[in-house]
């Protein structure tokens, strides 16, 4: 295969891959499960868009970036609900895709390489259901994905204005601590580096990056702390409160995300074993390659540790170490030698990857089914979404009927699919802080199999939760509507309006 073919084919593929990525964005965001994470993370938008402040007007439990980044969007998606919140968070996650793929970009010197790279990092990540599955559902993970795309494009950059490049990165960097806290290990280690990489970097480069970034953590964090710090330091003693799950947990966490993405995986083994047997081309990058893959090793490694050492490390908590992961391993793929060879497994690559993407991981099973029933599959008679705004509908409905804007709910995208709030205190759905049941603050309420069943704060299964349940029954009586296969967890969800005062 010529040069101008091999460029041919890495550019055809490049544009497939880009638009599989957004084919698989946006059927996540149509058929994906829901998460009781995005509701209350956008109802927290609206209520700031309304004039509330997280921590001073409402428990939250992440820091306040992401309520004002959605509120500022809040034109946007509001008016659509969970579905506006999904299509704008997918945005950023392919935005997120696009700048790390200009990022590994810059490394390279040949145009083959670029292209390569970029094709590579599309395939690992945005064929990943997994990966676009939770940069799509309103969580902190795109928003952070984006922002350190863009701080490690800023670091990597060549060319003048590197004081403010590098002040730059350090305030993005200390927004995402903002946004999801445990980002905020990535300012140490980024620091570090670049002290350490002083001949690389420039002798003051550690210093401007410090500059933006404690600039950015007292902008971001200073408010708080000075005026509310009660709310806020409770807000972040909720994470620690957690009962731990213990190594098992942590085993988990690894197998489900090596299963998740196994095109990734693949890579990372290779890029290892021909690192540590010897390639000179992946063992040592040449001395005109900038040393910023070794950086985003770094990052990967911190973000992975940091969120591993959580006292219940979720599926998704890997998610943020899977962006400088996957530059690693494509800035490594894009330097194999043998460019007919390379160009060869390019053309695989795309078509084995959505392959293994759709056919292997379980995200694609949940589109259609609610798992299995004994010998038989629990197909879905509609999608996740359709399903909560048929439920919202009817809230909307009876909401209007009743002349009330409000709904007694923990499941905070109910309320925000509706377009209705909920009483003061419900604000993180079923992780709110324990309530006293109010029946006058609204006459119409809504629960599910989520409703009172977790412990606040160590999120156990709360003991007292069928007590609490009979006396929300008894104080909606009234059944308006039921929903069998309802939200994340699909349980019957129970509409109902207020009999007593």
């Amino acid at each position: 295969m010529g040069a101008e073919d091999s460029a041919r084919a890495l550019r055809r593929w490049g544009l497939a891959a880009i638009a599989l990525t957004a084919l698989c964005f946006l059927a996540n965001a149509l058929l994906g499960p829901l998460n009781q994470d995005e509701g209350w993370y956008l109802l927290a938008a609206r209520h700031v868009m309304a004039g509330d402040f997280p921590h001073r007007d409402f428990f939250f439990t992440q820091g306040p970036v992401m309520p004002f980044a959605y509120a500022l969007l809040g034109w946007l998606w509001s008016p659509f609900g969970v579905l506006g919140g999904r299509l704008l968070t997918a945005a950023l996650g392919f935005a997120a895709i696009a700048v790390a793929g200009g990022a590994v970009a810059s490394c390279l010197r040949r145009e083959d390489e670029r292209r390569t790279a970029r094709l590579a990092l599309w395939v690992f990540l945005g064929l990943s259901l997994w990966f676009t599955y939770f940069t799509c559902i309103p969580k902190a993970y795109a928003l952070c994905a984006l922002g350190l795309a863009v701080a490690l494009r800023l670091i990597g950059a060549q060319g003048g204005a590197a004081a403010w490049r590098l002040a730059g990165a350090g305030l993005l960097l200390a927004l995402l601590a903002g946004t999801r806290l445990s980002m905020g290990i990535l300012l140490p280690v980024v620091g570090l580096w670049l002290l350490a990489r002083r001949d690389w970097a420039g002798r003051l480069a550690w210093l401007w990056f410090g500059v933006g970034g404690a600039v950015g953590l007292a902008v971001v964090f200073g408010p708080w702390l000075l005026l509310w710090p009660g709310s806020f330091l409770e807000a972040q003693a909720f994470h620690a409160a957690r009962a731990p799950m213990g190594a098992l947990g942590v085993l988990g966490c690894l197998a489900r995300a090596v299963r998740f993405n196994p095109i990734l995986t693949v890579a990372c083994v290779l890029t290892a074993w021909l690192a540590l047997t010897g390639k000179p081309s992946l063992r040592i990058p040449p001395r005109d390659r900038a040393p910023l893959p070794r950086l985003w090793l770094l990052c990967a490694v911190a973000l992975a540790a940091v969120h591993l050492l959580a006292p219940v490390p979720y599926d998704d908590y890997l998610v943020p170490a899977l962006l400088p992961l996957a530059m690693v391993a494509a800035e490594a793929f894009a330097r194999l030698p043998f460019d007919s060879l390379r160009a060869a497994f390019a053309k695989a690559l795309v078509p084995a990857a959505l392959a293994l993407a759709v056919c292997g991981s379980p995200l694609a099973e949940a589109w259609v089914s609610n798992g299995q029933d004994r010998l038989w599959p629990r197909l879905k008679a509609e999608p996740d979404l359709l399903l909560l705004r048929r439920a919202a509908a009817e809230a909307r409905a009876a909401a209007d009927r009743l002349g009330t804007d409000v709904l007694w709910t923990q499941d905070a995208y109910l309320a925000v699919e509706a377009g209705l709030d909920v009483p003061r205190g419900l604000e993180m759905g079923p992780f709110s802080k324990p309530q006293p049941l109010d029946p006058a603050a609204a006459p119409l309420a809504a629960w599910s199999g989520y409703t009172y069943a977790l412990r606040f704060p160590d999120l156990t299964p709360a003991p007292d939760r069928a007590e609490r349940l009979a006396a929300l029954r008894a104080a909606y009586g009234r059944d308006l509507a039921v929903f069998p296969d309802f939200g994340q967890g699909h349980t019957t969800l129970t509409l109902a309006e207020r009999t007593s005062p």
